[in-house]
């Protein structure tokens, strides 16, 4: 599997879409890839793009490859983790970032997570979009099943990596896996981000798991809202949330 990764990334490569780092994961077989950041629709045009190579790779060396989040029920699911930066334009200057913080990160940062954490569930038809979607989340294995934030735990919904690691700060979607439609998925998320900064409020406080475990039912006391659990529950959430559809559009 390894030599069919480096061909994988030497192919892309040559296509001009850079890969920041290839490597096994957890699952068996599983395999992951971590496209260079860049502009919205240029990033949804390499995914697209990565997807059908990887598949045609796979086909000539005689294997199979699956983008099923949830391929086998006793390993973990497959996600595709969605990295969010916001710069001012056209100076470039970071937005997401503020050095005064005790945290690092800016107040408009704080509405963009407010606004995936209240439309998370909304979004979670287009950012999940199959029945095996959902046996991933349910699955757990940093996988989330609520709306909840952290800048440590990686079973949140919401992650903020610490913006003194990297040379931006980034807002990291977890929910989402590959079966999704990226083009619909990062206007879903613009929106939801939009929203949050036009409602100027703050987000729930973040559940890093360090001296406490936050299971379930720990969740639920803290009234976080939980994701849909199944498709078609996803579907009737998405129907009563106006600001996600009114992003993607009423023919979807």
């Amino acid at each position: 599997l390894a030599s069919t990764r480096n061909e994988i990334v030497d192919t892309l490569a040559s296509m001009g879409i850079g890969i920041g780092g290839a490597h096994h994961e957890t699952g068996p077989g599983q395999q992951e890839l971590d496209l260079h950041p860049t502009g919205g629709i240029a990033i949804a045009d390499q995914i697209v793009t990565t997807r059908q190579v990887i598949r045609n790779i796979a086909e000539r060396r005689n294997l199979r490859a699956t983008f099923m989040p949830k391929p086998f029920p006793d390993a973990p699911g497959s996600g595709m983790h969605v990295f969010q930066q916001i710069a001012s334009f056209p100076s470039g200057e970071d937005l997401l970032r503020d050095t005064d913080a005790a945290d690092g990160i800016s107040e408009l940062a704080r509405r963009v997570i407010a606004g995936l954490l209240a439309h998370a569930p909304g979004m979670s038809v287009i950012a999940c979009t199959t029945v095996n979607s959902y046996k991933r989340l349910d699955a757990g294995h940093r996988a989330p099943r609520h709306a909840s934030w952290a800048r440590v735990s990686q079973a949140s919904l919401v992650r903020v990596p610490s913006p003194y690691e990297t040379a931006r700060a980034d807002i990291e979607l977890r929910s989402p896996d590959a079966m999704t439609n990226p083009y619909l998925l990062f206007a879903a998320t613009l929106g939801a981000a939009l929203d949050g900064i036009a409602d100027d409020e703050e987000p729930t406080p973040p559940l890093d798991e360090l001296l406490v475990q936050y299971d379930d039912d720990e969740l639920n006391r803290l009234g976080v809202p939980r994701l849909p659990t199944t498709l078609g529950e996803a579907i009737d959430v998405f129907a009563m949330d106006d600001v996600v559809r009114d992003t993607v559009g009423s023919y979807i």
